[in-house]
């Protein structure tokens, strides 16, 4: 495949982006677990007597704790017995979008009858997988999700494939393209980037846009303690302060906005809310701060997403570490210093902090505490822009952080991949048997 991959250019990067940020209603790993519930339900005709839902360690870890947007309930077994019932699969991972209250009440019966289970397999093809088989009577329902939220690869009427999809050329396209943008020197992607025509990125905006406005649903919720707490605490900040509180402000809101399951829809990026809420909403903050144009805040918006799929295509979509403390806000770490008229050997060293003081920061799931950590990564990458601008920056060759930035990235797939399966693993347990970490 090497000698097939090309240098990206502007139509390439243009189509990436499109490709790798959705919209998604509520966390990803709940709407793909409810989306394959709701095909097999189709494909069985009828909602299913039975549902057992099998899935990879990384998607139970992700979607085990989390909040069901619009309802009281969480976690995977109630999303999935959500899909089962509402059986609308064409709705893709925005499926859990206006679930009512009869569907909730169905939902938490199904699964307290036993109805519904679900599991982890550890051997599982990729850490984006799920399976959802589901039995009415005499007959049953096979449908399998892989590599991507909602790409479905296989499906099954009574043992019989009715659909195949896993030699497609489509996956071969993705995973070529994901090959061409990791094989640029990061230097030259940023100038591709900053070289490129923004009059195709305005959907950029909109992503902001969007999600900022779970932020504000925040802090006009009773329910929600984080966003409004920051914002007392930073009102009144001056200059670079202020722009690392409210960057915090606003990310930590909407993605307490998200978490709590507070019906707002986001823009996710490379499979993740959390991760569109890092890039859009810290970008679109620095950036009014700064009183940018709509053109530099595209192209800002455009080269925080490219590095953060940049890092997601060594490391894969789902890490054993905090996936946001590192993709996302890399990308804002360098976007600022662009927003703040840095050099791209700036824009690296900025990079290389986020990557030197958080690539040990820990997944253990989907929940209320990604709030925490997504606001705290995104202000400190903006910190990080304004420290590389006064020649303050994790050295080359300190700790994981490499010889160069494609070191330092490449060091990240290994420490994921095999270095953290066995903390993996130990998370899982804790998560699995809840009274173990009391």
């Amino acid at each position: 495949m090497l000698d097939r991959v090309r240098p990206p250019d502007s139509d390439f990067l243009v189509g990436l982006l499109k490709s790798e940020i959705r919209p998604a209603m509520g966390c990803t790993e709940l709407g793909a677990a409810a989306l394959v519930a709701a095909k097999a339900a189709e494909v069985l005709g009828t909602a299913p007597d039975t549902l057992r839902m099998l899935v990879s360690p990384n998607v139970y870890k992700n979607g085990i704790s989390v909040a069901i947007p619009g309802t009281p309930l969480k976690g995977l077994a109630h999303a999935s017995a959500l899909g089962a019932l509402i059986r609308q699969s064409q709705l893709g991972l925005n499926i859990l979008n206006g679930v009512n209250g009869p569907n909730a009440a169905e939902a938490r019966r199904l699964v307290q009858s036993g109805r519904v289970s679900v599991d982890f397999d550890p051997k599982a093809p990729d850490p984006v997988f799920l399976r959802a088989d589901a039995s009415a009577g005499s007959h049953s329902a096979s449908v399998t999700i892989c590599q991507r939220h909602s790409r479905i690869i296989e499906i099954r009427r009574d043992g019989a494939l009715l659909a195949s999809d896993t030699a497609s050329d489509l996956d071969d396209d993705d995973d070529l393209s994901l090959s061409r943008l990791a094989a640029a020197p990061v230097r030259d992607l940023i100038r591709d980037v900053l070289a490129m025509d923004t009059s195709a990125l305005g959907f950029l905006l909109e992503a902001a846009r969007t999600n900022r406005e779970a932020a504000t649903t925040d802090f006009e919720n009773d329910e929600s303690t984080l966003g409004p707490a920051l914002r007392t605490l930073t009102q009144g900040q001056a200059s670079c302060n202020a722009m690392v509180g409210k960057v915090q402000t606003m990310t930590a809101a909407a993605s307490e906005a998200r978490m709590r399951g507070f019906p707002v829809p986001v823009y996710a990026l490379s499979g993740s809310g959390n991760h569109g809420i890092t890039a859009f909403v810290g970008i679109d903050v620095v950036a009014e701060e700064l009183g940018a144009d709509d053109e530099r805040r595209c192209r800002a918006l455009a080269l925080a997403s490219i590095l953060a799929i940049y890092v997601k295509a060594q490391t894969g979509r789902l890490t054993s570490y905090c996936g946001c403390a590192i993709a996302p806000a890399t990308g804002v770490a360098a976007a600022t210093v662009y927003l703040l008229d840095g050099s791209v050997e700036a824009m690296v060293q900025a990079m290389q902090s986020v990557i030197g003081t958080f690539s040990g920061m820990l997944c253990d799931g989907a929940k209320l505490s990604c709030a925490y950590k997504v606001s705290t990564v995104a202000a400190t990458a903006v910190q990080f822009a304004h420290l590389a601008l006064r020649d303050a920056f994790v050295p080359c060759g300190d700790g994981i952080v490499g010889r160069t930035i494609e070191e330092t990235i490449r060091n990240l797939g290994i420490l994921n991949d095999p270095g953290m399966k066995e903390t993996d693993r130990v998370i899982l347990g804790l998560l699995r048997e809840p009274t173990a970490a009391a």
